[in-house]
This record gives structure tokens, sequence and C-alpha cells, in this order.
């Protein structure tokens, strides 16, 4: 029960972390976005990027908080699966679009 309460909380702190990113609010930096060589070296490609990244995040933090609802009973690693999986691919679709923008 602990565990699906921090992996909530978890979803919700990506989720709320990533609409400044995908409303194109943060400005380039190296602490808050994806931050590369590409996507520091031209404001329009890191506005690009985060902005994919962002929305990518915020649907991953939905799937995972409802897909952790809906299996609040399994074990820990169970859960914590559940989290990582939708996380990991929205964070790996970023880098791979980063990869093709530019």
């Amino acid at each position: 029960m602990l565990m699906n309460l921090l992996l909530l909380i978890a979803c919700a702190l990506i989720g709320i972390a990533s609409v400044p990113l995908l409303l194109k609010l943060i400005p380039p930096n190296p602490y808050y976005g994806l931050s590369t060589g590409k996507t520091m070296s031209k404001p329009d490609i890191w506005f690009e990027v985060n902005r994919v990244a962002g929305t990518a995040l915020l649907a991953a933090a939905g799937l995972a908080a409802i897909m952790l609802m809906m299996n609040s009973g399994r074990s820990w690693w169970v859960q914590l699966i559940i989290f990582l999986v939708p996380i990991g691919a929205a964070v790996g679709g970023a880098i791979a679009y980063e990869r093709r923008v530019g």
C-alpha cells in the first residue's frame, strides 16, 4: 500500500513537472528538460524536443497512475514495473525524437 502511494505521488510530480515543458515555458538550461548538445545549440530545437518530452511524460504519468490504481493489491515490484515501463518509454521516445530533429 505504501509503495502504491509513493508511486502515485511520483506520477503526480512528474505530471506537474512536465506541464511547463509542454507549454514551452522553460528556456534552454542544463537542469530542467532534455538537455543535450543539440537541444542546447538552438532554442527552436530545445522548445520542440521538450514540448514532445513534456507531452510524453504527462501521458505516461497519467497512464502509470491509472494502472497503479487498478493494480493496487499487487506486490511492490509489480507496481514498480507498472510505474517504470511507461515513464521509461516516454523518456526513450523523447530521446529518439531528439536524435531525429534538426
